[in-house]
C-alpha cells in the first residue's frame, strides 16, 4: 500500500481543496506544513530531489500543495484544472490509486 505525504501551507486555497477531497475519499495521508518547524524533521524536507524541484532558498510557496508518494514520486500541477480551480478527479484517483 503506498504512503502519501502532502506538503501544504496555511490559508492555501488548493491545499484546502485537496484536504477536503482526501478526507471525502478517506485516503490516509501525512500533511507537512512547510512553515511549521516541527515538520522540518521529516526526511522529505531534507530530500534533495524534492527540494531542488519544488523549493528555492526562501520557501516552497510556488508549488504548494505537493503530493509525495512513497517518498520518491512527486505530483503538483497535474492534479489541477486551474481554469476551473478544481482537482482533476481522474488524475487524482490515478495518483492515489482509488
Amino acid at each position: 500500500m503506498p504512503k502519501f505525504k502532502v506538503v501544504i501551507k496555511k490559508d492555501c486555497f488548493f491545499c484546502d481543496k485537496l484536504k477536503e477531497w482526501l478526507a471525502d475519499k478517506k485516503i490516509d495521508v501525512t500533511f507537512l506544513d512547510y512553515l511549521d518547524p516541527k515538520d522540518f524533521d521529516d526526511p522529505l524536507m531534507k530530500n534533495q530531489t524534492f527540494y531542488t524541484i519544488y523549493c528555492d532558498f526562501s520557501a516552497c510557496v510556488e508549488s504548494i500543495p505537493i503530493v509525495v508518494k512513497n517518498d520518491k514520486e512527486f505530483y503538483y500541477g497535474e492534479l489541477w484544472d486551474l481554469v476551473n480551480n478544481q482537482i482533476i478527479e481522474e488524475k487524482a484517483k490515478e495518483i492515489f490509486e482509488i
